[in-house]
Parts: structure tokens; C-alpha cells; sequence
């Protein structure tokens, strides 16, 4: 038996096993990614927690002695199974290794891949069939994040997509239309771009945002981000239908008719979900990229094909 395994094995520690398990559902409630383990760091705490971990278990250390150096190194004993841990997930493709994703992200995290994603969802009993709504960040989805925001804007943008075909999805466009989610509701700052509505569940899970398209998708309106807008659930159906729009300069417009609905249509208590965004030169949230800004030639086609005037 190894040193490291002894010390394990003397202060009662949890197996391998029970730890991937753990980080696997660690990774789902914070997002599909964590950062690397150190000292004081929410993520190592919560799973500490999780096993019911005491301070002798927290605070043992392993030794490690270089003798041509003439010294030690100390490395906490329960970081080095957190390690070990997540280094046999990405062995397993269930995770992506911090010098992986610094590549893509700019930062050293842990990220799940979308097989550890499934396997999260799993272990944390989650129906598959709610995938396609959480936000939770895999390598393969962000990959396509970073393909849309970092596209440069077109001058002449044709926001159809001809090659696109409305049909069952597969595994591939699943991801792809996540793609598109996740690259809008983040450029947004997961805020709804008409009212400014800003909120997640209790389980930090999902937002209450949603991509919206600007040409829809079942008019083969392209899933990139210069056709997508963040929208709140009830701002998002009032654009779908026609009760708003945008003018070339990111004004919010919103249908005459509205005067003919009656006074008691389009309540919250004392908030009026429409007729609140009527007011004079009424502005939407824009990112803060002008070249991700949504593109006049989708709002254009919005005025003309949807908006009810």
C-alpha cells in the first residue's frame, strides 16, 4: 500500500469513487465548471460538507521530500483526492482538464463534457429531458459559444439559413441549438434584454431568460447570435407574436393595437407588461460588443413579417 493510500485509509476518507461521484454533481449545480482546488474555495468546502468531512480530515497533509532540493512539500491530503479524483474523470472523458479549457475559456476550470453532463444528470436525478434547458457549460457547447461571439459581424447578413432543416433532433443539433442559447443568454448577462428581468432558480439550475430568435427558427432563421435576443418568457411570446418589435436603433416599438386591448389585458398587479415599454424612445439592453449587437437585417424582416403595426 502506497503512502498516500495509508493516509487515506487512516483518517477514514471517502473512496475515489464516492468523490467523482460527488464532483460530477458538483459540476452540474455550479454551471459545468469549477475551478482548480484550493484552499478556501466554495466547491471544496460544499463537498467536504457533503461527506460530513472533520477538521483532522480537512487539515491532514501529505509530504512529500526532495532530497537533492533539501525540502518538503506539503499538500493538503483532502485537495490531493479532489484531484486525483477529477483527474480520473477526464481520463473517463467526463471532464476536461484547467490546461484544456484555459485554451478555450481564457481560464483554468474543470468542465464537463457533454458525456459527464449525462452522467451527471443521473447521479443528481435529473430526467435527460430537461438537458436542452439548463445553461450548464460542456466543452463541446462551448466550443460553439466561442464560434458565435467571436465570429466577425457581416456587412450584407442573410439572417436565413437555407441549409437548415426543420426536423427531429439529434444528439449534434441538440448541442448546436444549446450553443445558440448559451452564446445569447450570456452576451445579455442572462438578463431580458425589454425589461431587464434578472433571475434563477432556488438550485442555481436554469435562468428564467431565453434565447429568442429574430427571424424564427421555423422560418430557417439562423441560430448565431446577431439573430438572438435574451428575452424574458412573457417579452419573449409578445415578440414571437407580434406585439414588439425594434427600430434600426434598438428602440423598443410596440404595436397600436395595443390601445385596443382592455385595460385589465396585460397585468401584473400594478405592472403593465406592454404598455410599460410604451413610453416614448424606450431602449433595449444591448450587449456590451457593438459587433454582437443584433443585426438590422433580422429586425428588419421582424418589422415587416411579424410585427402587427
Amino acid at each position: 500500500m502506497s503512502y498516500e493510500s495509508k493516509m487515506l485509509d487512516q483518517f477514514a476518507m471517502p473512496t475515489r469513487k464516492q468523490v467523482e461521484e460527488a464532483l460530477l454533481r458538483a459540476l452540474l449545480k455550479h454551471g459545468g465548471i469549477i475551478k482548480e482546488f484550493g484552499t478556501g474555495q466554495d466547491v471544496v468546502e460544499e463537498i467536504a460538507d457533503e461527506f460530513g468531512l472533520n477538521e483532522q480530515q480537512r487539515s491532514a497533509f501529505l509530504q512529500t521530500v526532495y532530497r537533492r532540493e533539501n525540502r518538503v512539500k506539503k499538500s493538503l491530503l483532502w485537495h490531493r483526492l479532489l484531484f486525483r479524483a477529477a483527474d480520473s474523470l477526464a481520463k473517463q472523458k467526463l471532464v476536461l482538464r484547467p490546461t484544456r479549457t484555459r485554451q478555450l475559456m481564457k481560464r483554468k476550470e474543470w468542465m464537463l463534457t457533454e458525456k459527464g453532463f449525462d452522467q451527471s444528470l443521473r447521479l443528481s436525478n435529473i430526467p435527460a429531458t430537461k438537458k436542452h434547458s439548463l445553461p450548464v457549460k460542456s466543452y463541446e457547447v462551448q466550443k460553439i459559444v466561442k464560434k458565435l461571439t467571436e465570429s466577425p459581424r457581416p456587412r450584407d447578413y442573410n439572417p436565413f439559413d437555407k441549409k437548415k432543416k426543420v426536423v427531429r433532433s439529434t444528439a449534434e443539433s441538440a448541442v448546436r441549438t444549446r450553443g445558440f442559447r448559451q452564446a445569447v443568454i450570456e452576451v445579455y448577462d442572462y438578463r431580458c434584454a425589454f425589461c431587464g428581468m434578472k433571475i434563477n432558480s432556488p438550485d442555481s439550475l436554469s435562468w428564467e431568460v431565453e434565447a429568442a430568435h429574430i427571424v424564427p427558427h421555423g422560418c430557417l432563421g439562423r441560430d448565431d447570435i446577431w439573430n438572438g435576443l435574451a428575452l424574458c418568457r412573457l417579452h419573449h411570446w409578445a415578440f414571437d407574436v407580434g406585439w414588439l418589435t425594434l427600430l434600426d436603433d434598438y428602440t423598443i416599438l410596440v404595436s397600436a393595437q395595443l390601445h385596443s386591448l382592455p385595460p385589465d389585458f396585460g397585468r401584473l398587479g400594478d405592472y403593465e407588461f406592454l404598455r410599460a415599454l410604451s413610453v416614448k424612445n424606450t431602449k433595449m439592453l444591448l450587449p456590451n460588443r457593438s459587433d454582437i449587437y443584433p443585426h438590422h437585417n433580422a429586425i428588419h424582416w421582424h418589422r415587416q413579417n411579424i410585427f402587427h403595426q
